[in-house]
């Protein structure tokens, strides 16, 4: 079942849109210093779940809200990640300067929260089914 927004306790709603996004952020930039195919898997489901995290919502706009924190958080987090793993060169090119790369974070986050907000209706619908 798809958890929704309104109905998540202020632990989980914590949880889901600051800790996560944060958590895999490092983890993707840990995954940067080391493979390039961990880095690229992780931002893979990051994708995923940029889609589910729209879909929690009924709303457009806290979607979208949520989309701008998910997005700078999570690419914050790549490169501190990165950082903190301590290797010199990293397995994917980044962009120059690094913090460029909240860019390449944000706007694809903005698309997939919008199309999880889009997509929600039969999301939902599927699982009264």
């Amino acid at each position: 079942m798809l958890p929704q927004w309104a109905e998540m306790s202020p632990a989980r709603r914590f949880f889901d849109a600051l800790i996560l996004p944060s958590a895999f952020g490092l983890l993707c930039g840990l995954a940067l210093g080391v493979s390039a195919v961990l880095y690229l898997i992780g931002v893979v489901l990051a994708l995923l779940g940029g889609i589910g995290g729209g879909a929690q919502y009924e709303r457009r706009r806290d979607a979208l809200i949520r989309s701008l924190v998910a997005g700078a958080l999570f690419g914050a987090f790549i490169l501190l990640g990165f950082e903190l793993g301590g290797e010199d060169d990293p397995t994917v090119k980044l962009p120059h300067p690094h913090v460029v790369l909240l860019v390449f974070t944000v706007v694809p986050s903005i698309f997939l929260h919008w199309l999880g907000w889009r997509l929600r209706p039969r999301l939902v619908g599927a699982e009264a089914v």
